[in-house]
């Protein structure tokens, strides 16, 4: 289990993960490193500093050497996913906004509920033709294009979300 100085990833109360790693226990040396967080669709172990995210490929073969790294925003991060074709990045700042950016030119767009009534879970890249993202909210799925080359969200579907 990571330890519980980390602030978002794995080690938050209340984060949601795929994987629960009991033995041997993840320890990242690198300095200022603000959890660590496992990209599926990519395959990558991500793991963000105040300025950077720094991520690996673990899909074998394994690589040794430095990491690759990506410029961002100081801000917190409670999630971050690379588009399937690494263009975007995606970070989830906190329960009401994630922030998405351009990985060539570095622009940034944002994507905000309302803090009064709805509340970010998580979001995914997606392959299909007609979207990019799907963000889960508490009340329903958002399904959204993210245009690389202009970083706008265009809202697409809602899909009303209710429990079986």
């Amino acid at each position: 289990m990571l330890g519980n100085q980390m602030q978002g990833g794995l080690g938050t109360p209340g984060a949601l993960s795929h994987a629960y790693v009991q033995h041997p226990p993840l320890r990242c040396d690198i300095r200022d490193t603000r959890g660590l967080f496992y990209d599926d669709a990519n395959k990558f172990l991500i793991a963000p500093t105040a300025d950077r995210i720094l991520y690996w490929k673990i899909a074998p073969p394994i690589p040794s050497g430095p990491p690759n790294s990506d410029p961002v925003n100081e801000g917190p991060v409670l999630s971050v996913r690379y588009s399937l074709d690494h263009k975007v990045i995606g970070i989830q700042r906190s329960r009401h906004e994630i922030e998405f950016r351009n990985r060539e030119t570095g622009e940034t767009c944002s994507k905000k509920c309302r803090a009064d009534s709805e509340t970010i879970l998580g979001f995914f890249w997606t392959d299909c033709p007609t979207c990019d993202v799907i963000l889960v909210k508490t009340r329903y799925m958002e399904v959204e294009r993210v245009t690389a080359s202009q970083l706008q969200l265009q809202e697409h579907i809602f899909c009303n979300v209710s429990p079986l």
